[in-house]
């Protein structure tokens, strides 16, 4: 991003809202230049834009067949499964914060097991994570900003994160990534993911905003349905609310990285690097891909927190996976 307010809309905090239960997000600096997309097999510029920011923006990565599978999914399961959606009974209030939410289809629906590890962006995460073989699987769920679903108040946040990524020497590969694929367009009138550039290195906004200065932006990724946006999850981000009216569906699938790696730390001897911490304590893996036949699809599933540990202790219980978070049938 260029050191200059060239292309920066510049918002006064006191003009941000006018409603004091909406979240005034961020600095207000927010950037009319979207950055450079990437076509899927452009490794190397991608994987560059990716090391000097923490993110990047791959254009095309789902085809209109898929588009057409992932949203028919959606509206399907919305029907037929509104508990997994917060739309039952106890409807969950998903006009504010994230929306609506499916947080664990792949436990019910072999079917969305090719994407798991999509052609298109795998590889790039992949490279990201230092390699096929240290790539492990963390998270995969639905989430939709329903129409007419007003303002939010989602600020800017980072999501997990290590405390050595201020201080190890070499930076990446990064502890988790995380991968959002527009399934709608989104424009300037849609809820747009919103990431500030190179804040992965800091360990507050605050900071991130006083030491880059003049290169401080917070840039709305605009785009087609297909679009695939990777980000490093300690890179502060937000949803940027759009007009209030349009909507947005999106499909969000987290990696950690597995495996020990040499790094150092100022002032100490060479240190190994520990693989990333489980994500969540509540994510489950279904026996089909858990304990699958492939060595190769086991290890990519083999990052287990306590929750999953137990369900495959209990021989897969259905009654102890209803038991559990989000664990709903």
């Amino acid at each position: 991003m260029a050191p200059s307010n060239t292309g920066v809309r510049l918002i006064p905090q006191e003009n941000r809202s006018g409603d004091p239960a909406i979240a005034a997000q961020g600095f207000g600096r927010i950037s009319e230049i979207q950055p450079p997309s990437f076509a899927p097999g452009a490794l190397d510029a991608a994987y560059d834009w990716f090391a000097r920011y923490g993110y990047v923006v791959l254009r095309a990565c789902l085809d209109k067949r898929e588009l057409a599978e992932l949203n028919a999914f959606m509206d399907r399961t919305q029907r037929e499964r509104p508990d997994a959606w917060g739309l039952g009974e106890r409807r969950r209030p998903h006009h504010r914060n994230q929306g609506l939410i499916f947080s664990q289809p792949l436990l019910d629906h072999p079917e969305l097991d090719p994407y798991t590890r999509h052609a298109a962006s795998f590889p790039l995460v992949a490279r990201i994570l230092g390699g096929v073989e240290r790539v492990r699987f963390s998270e995969f769920n639905f989430r939709e900003t329903p129409e007419h679903a007003g303002a939010g108040t989602m600020n800017f946040h980072h999501d997990a994160v290590v405390a050595d990524r201020l201080l190890r020497d070499p930076y990446l590969p990064c502890d988790w990534l995380c991968a959002i694929h527009y399934l709608t367009d989104v424009d300037a009138d849609c809820p747009a993911f919103c990431v500030v550039p190179g804040s992965n290195r800091f360990a507050t906004l605050a900071d991130a905003f006083a030491t880059l200065g003049d290169d401080y932006r917070e840039v709305p990724l605009r785009g087609p349905a297909g679009t695939c946006i990777l980000y490093d999850t300690a890179l502060f981000h937000t949803r940027l609310d759009g007009d209030g009216r349009r909507g947005r569906r999106t499909w969000h699938q987290y990696y950690a990285r597995g495996g020990w790696l040499p790094s150092s730390l100022p002032g100490t001897k060479r240190y190994v690097r520990a693989p990333s911490p489980v994500l969540t304590d509540w994510n489950l893996f279904p026996e089909r891909l858990a304990l699958h036949a492939d060595p190769a699809v086991r290890l990519y599933f083999s990052h287990w927190n306590t929750a999953q540990c137990e369900w495959v202790a209990s021989g897969f219980d259905p009654a102890v996976r209803a038991a559990m978070p989000r664990g709903y049938q």
